[in-house]
């Protein structure tokens, strides 16, 4: 097989036209050459190459150094008639275009079934095998041109694909090569943030040819219905959050879920994810978790949701924003102070930061800091050392640490109700005791 990402090739005696609904069928005509070495002997593909050149076990190839143009093949949909030509004798064979091919140095005709990895088209009527012998005798001549038309028949499968495509979450050598050929070859791209998907092109040299269209969770219902009929007429849609991967406490689910019902195709786009990140490098035993995105924001009932998350023992993954950081990591003291935490901010940026330590050592270390830029992720996990994390028997409330963290989260303006709120969910401690421990701190400040 070819490697891919060389240039291309121009294609020369080239006609193509646009295959969406209602247009009239493509035909797209290239060059390739032969080679001694063809023997166009493999039972389930055929293969052109822009490879100049192949050995005796490339036995799928029927043409080297393709001109191909894989923005031409790419607007092809449906079944195909191929046509091979070479020293005035011809032979063809049907196909259906893959809705995955996104280019490459290889245009591969299988015999059986489409997959998803470099395929141009798929239930191809013949392998090489049984490609005309004198047709092949002449492709073997190392001066022969192949001409090869690939024409649309107007039937078969025309659908698109949906990409869910993963991007950086700050450092752009991040974007994988995959990424970026599918956003580039995309007939549409949708984007959470149009401006920062065209600084992110800007800054990686990134063309993105298609139309980029917002997608968000204000207009993704409306954006799901359009973007499921642009892909049964064939477009192939990518779908990209502001960084790492869609879905994720991120607008995209609607446009999926719509696609999947619809028995459209949709592919990922592997690559960075911040609380896949963080999660290895935690330290913490997270081989079982949960991921739990954006907790709520009041304090009673995120400790009820924390309370839920805990008794379950498996770690878990929160995100949280800097203005209320230090009441999430509050509450996680509150109700499982001994629970390891792992804080990752700005992660795979210049100013990338871990924190680690238990709920109670974070909670109060996080009081006496200022805000700082950049969401948390934070992963919380069983103590692996401790049998039981509930707090000492004697007395909960008897903790200068935890005096502490009251007198700087009221120094931050968190009123006393909500502080007795959540030690009164500590073991033994009523509320009215709770309030009157957070009276009694707020009257020595």
């Amino acid at each position: 097989m070819a490697a891919p990402n060389r240039p291309r090739a121009a294609a020369p005696d080239t006609s193509s036209t646009s295959s969406g609904s209602g247009a009239p069928p493509a035909t797209v005509s290239f060059l390739a050459h032969g080679h001694p070495r063809i023997s166009a002997s493999h039972t389930k593909t055929v293969e052109l190459t822009r490879d100049p050149d192949v050995t005796g076990r490339a036995t799928c190839v029927v043409g080297v150094r393709s001109e191909h143009d894989d923005g031409q093949l790419a607007r092809l949909r449906g079944d195909v008639d191929v046509t091979l030509g070479a020293g005035g004798i011809t032979d063809s064979f049907t196909a259906t275009i893959s809705a995955f091919f996104l280019g490459d140095d290889a245009l591969v005709f299988r015999r059986g079934p489409g997959l998803r990895g470099r395929t141009l088209a798929y239930d191809a009527t013949k392998a090489a095998v049984e490609i005309d012998r004198a047709l092949v005798r002449a492709m073997g001549d190392g001066d022969a041109d192949v001409e090869v038309t690939i024409r649309e028949l107007g039937t078969g499968d025309r659908s698109g694909a949906l990409f869910v495509v993963s991007v950086p979450i700050g450092n752009d050598d991040d974007l994988s090569p995959r990424a970026r050929r599918v956003l580039e070859v995309a007939d549409i791209v949708l984007a959470e943030d149009t401006r920062r998907l065209r600084d992110l092109a800007r800054r990686t040299g990134m063309r993105i040819g298609g139309r980029i269209v917002s997608y968000h969770d204000h207009n993704e219902t409306e954006r799901a219905g359009d973007m499921v009929g642009e892909i049964e007429r064939g477009a192939r849609v990518a779908l990209v959050s502001d960084a790492g991967t869609p879905l994720f406490s991120d607008p995209g689910y609607v446009v999926v879920n719509h696609a999947v019902a619809a028995g459209l195709a949709v592919s990922p786009v592997p690559g960075p994810s911040s609380f896949l990140a963080v999660l290895s490098a935690s330290g913490l035993a997270v081989d079982r978790f949960s991921y739990v995105g954006f907790l709520p924001r009041r304090s009673a009932a995120r400790q009820a949701e924390i309370r839920r998350l805990t008794e379950r023992g498996d770690a878990f993954v929160v995100h949280e924003a800097p203005r209320r950081v230090a009441g999430l990591l509050a509450d996680l003291a509150a109700v499982s102070p001994e629970w390891e935490l792992c804080i990752g901010r700005e992660v795979t940026k210049v100013f990338e930061e871990f924190r680690r330590g238990t709920a109670r050592e974070l909670a109060v270390e996080s009081a006496d800091v200022d805000e700082a830029r950049g969401e948390y992720t934070i992963v919380a996990a069983r103590s692996a050392h401790a049998a039981d994390d509930a707090p000492p028997a004697s007395d909960p409330l008897a903790d200068e640490q935890l005096d502490r963290l009251v007198r700087a989260l009221l120094e931050r303006g968190v009123t006393a109700k909500t502080l007795a709120q959540g030690l009164s969910t500590l073991p033994g401690v009523s509320h009215k005791e709770a309030y009157a421990r957070v009276l009694a701190i707020a009257d020595r400040r």
